[in-house]
């Protein structure tokens, strides 16, 4: 048992809960995890997991394979960021993850202007909603929409953020007597995420709303108010650059969450990672007038 390769497996096993979980987390196929658990079991000399009809549980042995197998883990993961933490070298690999939607803010012309000082960099953007582990090395910087982002990483809020109400002009002409205020219906866009399925500040404007689609993508919830069904709540920034939409009238802009450039208190120091936030940081401040929107 002395092949970290093999007892990666065996953590991911027990982390994720059986093979294709594991096969998940490590990016390979069932058979490859099923292959290295074998491997491991056979070099342990004893069973390392019950098979059940259920799925797989861990033995005595599997739990104790599994606990040094995250200690090891742990010091790989440290000897990575402190061996990153001295490279000054202008080149190398950096990887950025930014939520898809940031990235029509302006962002790319923050990219375009580092690419300019790290020419030899290899950067990598990320753009995806998933919050990926800085500590495991999963990217370098992180940008992120968060009231509270983890306090084990280094960084600021480059820029608050508002949102606001946004529709077609067909729908806010074929709403106009709503929206002046006289109780009838008007159809919006739910979010999952929102703790009341109509927000109780729009109910106070507009007492008549009504629910017309609930939906966990924003993506979804722009493209239906696209067509005039409803009108949706979105970021400033997001909406005041969509050609479709225009603000609903007499609806005010409410606080939205922040904008955070983070990455890990070990890197930031390393110029490549510490010129990229700062450039993109005097990039988001830069456009604080359009994530904040004017009243």
């Amino acid at each position: 048992m002395q092949d970290w390769d093999t007892l990666r497996y065996v953590l991911a096993i027990v982390r994720e809960g059986g093979l294709s979980g594991a096969a998940r987390a490590l990016g390979v196929n069932h058979a490859t995890v099923s292959r290295q658990l074998d491997k491991a079991e056979a070099a342990a000399g004893t069973q390392l997991f019950t098979r059940l009809a259920t799925g797989l549980v861990p033995t005595g042995a599997g739990h104790e394979a599994a606990q040094r197998a995250a200690a090891m883990e742990a010091e790989v993961l440290a000897l990575d960021l402190a061996l990153a933490a001295r490279d000054e070298r202008a080149t190398g690999k950096l990887t950025v993850t930014v939520p898809p939607l940031i990235t029509a803010s302006g962002f790319a012309e923050d990219v375009a202007a580092y690419r300019k000082t790290y020419p030899g960099v290899d950067l990598r953007i990320l753009g995806d909603n998933q919050i990926l582990d800085l500590h495991r090395r999963e990217a370098d910087i992180a940008i992120r929409v968060s009231s509270d982002p983890a306090e084990s990483l280094w960084g600021r809020a480059v820029t608050q953020q508002r949102a606001g109400w946004f529709a077609t002009s067909g729908f806010i002409e074929r709403h106009a007597a709503a929206l002046r205020g006289d109780g009838t219906a008007v159809p919006v866009i739910s979010f999952t995420g929102w703790a009341d399925p109509v927000p109780k500040g729009l109910l106070q404007n507009l007492p008549g709303s009504v629910v017309a689609l609930t939906t966990d993508d924003m993506v979804s919830a722009v493209a239906l108010a696209e067509t005039g069904a409803a009108m949706v709540r979105m970021p400033h920034f997001l909406g005041a650059r969509h050609a479709m939409l225009g603000r609903v009238p007499g609806l005010p802009l409410v606080d939205y969450l922040p904008i955070w450039i983070l990455t890990h208190p070990d890197l930031r120091r390393v110029p490549r990672v510490a010129e990229f936030m700062r450039i993109a940081g005097e990039g988001f401040a830069a456009r604080r007038p359009l994530y904040l929107g004017s009243d």
